[in-house]
């Protein structure tokens, strides 16, 4: 069985009191994982009982028990049942994050954490991959990134993890501060600052206070990674970071003048070249020092993933990475399913990029579309953005007015708020061909009639739509 942790490393971890109902342990009481799920339960096992709006881990102490835990985490005495082990905390959740937060430094490993309002999850893949080659990388899957979901991953890491790539969401102010305190990151990346959730935190002012609670949580000297493009976050986190920590931008540029930024380090993409994915060149400013990296090329579209490759270039690099391992990498990622994923098919090219939608990934998927096979039909199908809020109308309107400027031979929206996004698409191209539908399954209907062999299409629009099935369909069915 493998030893993870003491027993009595637990108890420091989470500062609780030990009730013990089982008698005398004989020698030391060695713990070989942490589970929340009597389920997925392991023997050797610490249970923690975690109480939510809808469940209650502590009724299943004792089936955890039965199923080999060898101690649980409660939140009172009362629930620590016969013939076992329990430690009493006030906050099991805390607890949690706590055991998470201990293990992350026993690791001994380098921490790079990722937020931003859009391409966090993107980032974090590509991190990943350009650091694999020279690492062994742990990283979050799926979109385990909150309060269960972080601490999770950080105790799922083996014990060779030299490299942990830890994707931090949220949804209010506070949520990020408390994932960076347990993750403790050495580097920091904040994508960008947008409108996803201005619904419920109700300005971007907001949105970047709390993204950049990432900050709270930096090691000594650790370092914040941020999109030099986005001046609203750019110039706010310059007169933000601590003094012992280090600030670095991505950006991305049409050519080298003005490629070198007013910060310590900085990567800079330039000469931009649309290839079955983009080809760029990257200049490095460390200080004083200039040089650069020539002919990389990602196997994704758009001038946002450039941007997003230059984090993982820049993290590398600050990581002493093999660079030439890391630059085939690149050449080699693959982006995940419903996040601007190009399939390139007998009869249709798809872009799925169908898993969610916000004004700025939306712009961004409309210039992916515009530089995607030039000369073909390019087909833009549209669901709403959701979690917006009051704005709601202004910023569909406003995505209508972006999607005008392209000329896409065909428009088919849906969504509550398709009216303003038509409203704005007519006052940028008044003759814009547009599809209006009340639900997905018309969008479903009416899209078999209008797509033709030799077409672009893009899929996008918040994950609620549904639109990656329709994707789907048109990839399998190719």
């Amino acid at each position: 069985m493998r030893r993870m942790f003491s027993f009595d490393e637990i108890v420091a971890a989470v500062g609780g009191t030990v009730v013990n109902r089982k008698g005398a342990i004989g020698g030391t009481l060695f713990i070989s994982g942490v589970s929340t799920d009597t389920r997925t339960i392991e023997e050797g096992n610490v249970y923690i009982a975690l109480k939510g709006e809808n469940f209650d881990g502590h009724n299943y102490t004792s089936q955890a028990v039965e199923k080999g835990a060898c101690a649980v985490i409660v939140n009172s005495a009362t629930k620590v049942p016969s013939n076992s082990i329990g430690i009493v905390v006030k906050d099991t959740l805390k607890a949690l994050g706590d055991i998470a937060s201990h293990y992350r430094f026993k690791l001994g490993c380098k921490v790079i954490a990722v937020t931003g309002s859009v391409g966090k999850t993107t980032t974090r893949e590509i991190i990943k991959a350009a650091l694999e080659p020279s690492f062994n990388v742990w990283s979050t899957k799926n979109n385990l990134n909150n309060e269960i979901g972080l601490p999770k991953t950080i105790l799922s890491a083996p014990e060779n993890t030299e490299i942990l790539v830890l994707e931090m969401g949220m949804r209010g102010r506070g949520q990020i501060n408390y994932l960076t305190n347990i993750a403790h990151p050495d580097i920091a990346v904040i994508t960008n600052v947008g409108y996803s959730h201005i619904g419920i935190l109700g300005s971007r002012e907001e949105i970047r206070a709390a993204k950049t609670e990432i900050i709270n949580g930096l090691t000594e000297q650790g370092i914040l990674m941020v999109n030099g493009d986005d001046d609203f976050l750019f110039d706010y986190v310059r007169n933000i970071i601590p003094l012992n920590n280090g600030l670095a931008a991505v950006s991305v540029n049409d050519k080298l003048e003005g490629a070198v930024m007013n910060c310590p380090v900085c990567v800079s993409a330039y000469n931009l070249k649309e290839n079955n994915g983009m080809d760029f060149d990257v200049a490095f400013s460390m200080g004083e020092k200039r040089r650069s990296m020539e002919n990389v090329h990602i196997s994704i579209g758009g001038e946002h993933n450039v941007r997003n490759a230059c984090f993982a270039i820049l993290c590398a690099d600050i990581l002493k990475a093999d660079m030439d391992k890391t630059r085939k990498a690149l050449a080699s990622y693959a982006p995940m399913d419903g996040r601007g994923k190009t399939y390139h098919g007998r009869n249709y090219t798809v872009i799925n990029d169908a898993y969610n939608a916000s004004p700025e990934s939306m712009a961004a998927a409309f210039r992916n579309l515009d530089a995607t096979n030039p000369g073909s039909r390019k087909i833009a199908v549209l669901g709403g953005m959701l979690e917006l809020g009051d704005v709601s109308a202004s910023l569909h309107e406003q995505t209508g007015r972006e999607c005008g400027i392209y000329g896409f031979d065909k428009i088919v929206v849906t969504g509550e708020d398709r009216k303003d996004f038509i409203k704005g698409l007519r006052s940028v191209s008044s003759g814009a061909d547009v599809v209006s539908c009340a639900d997905t399954n018309e969008v479903r209907m009416k899209i078999r009639d209008i797509i033709k062999p030799g077409d672009t299409v893009l899929f996008k629009a918040s994950h609620s739509f549904g639109f990656e099935e329709l994707a789907k369909e048109y990839i399998d069915n190719d």
